[in-house]
């Protein structure tokens, strides 16, 4: 059952364990521990050597899927020229990473100021985050299956929901879309979804408990990668029906979803969203659209350069040219050396030492 929207409540005091903008240490239960550190500079690109895990990547994104092999082989579609070629290497096994970042100069999108009255009335301040209980179960047992046709989503998802949900306050969103090979029919094929990214840690009790995020994991149906208006009109359901912080909704896939996210931010912009991390999908498309107004939204993109699915000037070319923009935006990326397809795993398990979700957290529209 999808949880209404509560009545007026307080806002709790801020997340106290929220870790500042792109800390590289990991928040807690994760996959793999994390084993180094990501160093960048707003105009040079900083190599760093630095270990990162070994252990077995999921290959699901485009090419694979962990069930059901017929569901495979659809071929990605989006408004953007990604390259379709076989897919790469998955090792994990890398020697450091690369990374290109460019820091706003303004504070109202970046650490929540405690020291005032931000308030915008009504005793709602943006910035708050509500502090997480430990209610002694495991993360999986706050994530649930809402099948399509249970709820008013027009995509059946995963939902979770953090200890203490349901008391009025206003939670952080983050909306999660799974690669070409989880696609489904939102019922009886929904458990693909559970195959990478964030549904899978929170399934695995690998999800930090104290995170404090909404996490709502929609499936994609039919072939190709899911559209700017399914995504949008997906987001206009969750902050409708979740107890959510507008200012703190935040958009991340992988692949032929991070594809679909990339377009989708190409046509709506900051419309709905704080922040965004694609993970190996392609911005070429949304810059082009789009141009500088893109980086009104932060963006951590990541790649890995060895990838032969999404070839990764997909995250290199709209960076970069964001990066050239004037003002400079918040938008930054980090491409894995000798990484292929996967670089997602150890992006969202925070192993390679990229804490996107500190990150996110340090990101809420005023």
């Amino acid at each position: 059952m999808v949880h209404l929207r509560g009545g007026p409540a307080s806002i709790l005091a801020l997340f106290s364990l929220l870790l500042p903008a792109c800390n590289n240490g990991a928040g807690g239960d994760t996959e793999g521990a994390s084993t180094g550190t990501a160093t960048s500079s707003a105009s040079t690109t900083d190599v760093t050597t630095m270990p990162v895990t070994t252990g077995a990547i999921d290959t699901g994104g485009l090419t694979t899927e962990p069930t059901t092999a017929s569901d495979t082989t659809g071929a990605i579609t989006s408004a953007t020229d990604a390259t379709t070629g076989e897919p790469g290497t998955t090792s994990g096994d890398t020697t450091g990473n690369i990374t290109s970042n460019t820091t706003s100069n303004t504070t109202s999108d970046t650490e929540p100021d405690t020291t005032g009255d931000t308030s915008t009335g009504g005793g709602f301040n943006p910035a708050d985050i509500p502090m997480i209980p430990d209610d002694g179960m495991p993360t999986s047992a706050h994530q649930k299956k809402v099948p399509l046709g249970t709820s008013d989503a027009t995509a059946g998802f995963f939902e979770y929901t953090p200890p203490g949900y349901g008391g009025g306050e206003l939670y952080p969103l983050l909306v999660f879309y799974h690669g070409i090979g989880e696609n489904g029919n939102g019922d009886s094929e929904l458990d693909k979804v559970l195959a990478n990214g964030p549904p899978k840690l929170i399934n695995q009790d690998k999800w930090a408990k104290d995170r404090p995020f909404v996490v709502l994991s929609p499936q994609h149906p039919g072939g190709g990668c899911p559209s700017p208006t399914e995504i949008h009109d997906f987001f206009t359901f969750a902050v409708s029906h979740y107890d959510i912080n507008p200012s703190r909704v935040y958009l991340t896939g992988l692949s032929c979803g991070a594809i679909g996210s990339w377009a989708y931010l190409g046509q709506y912009l900051d419309e709905q969203i704080a922040a965004i991390v694609p993970i190996a999908g392609d911005g070429k498309g949304a810059f082009n659209q789009s141009g500088c107004a893109l980086g009104k939204v932060p963006i951590w993109a990541f790649h890995g350069d060895a990838d032969n699915t999404v070839n990764p000037s997909g995250t290199t070319e709209p960076v970069t040219k964001l990066q050239a923009c004037d003002p400079k935006p918040d938008v930054q990326m980090v491409i894995y050396p000798g990484v292929g397809h996967d670089s997602w795993s150890m992006t969202y398990d925070l192993s390679s030492g990229n804490d996107i979700y500190a990150w996110l957290l340090a990101h809420f529209k005023p």
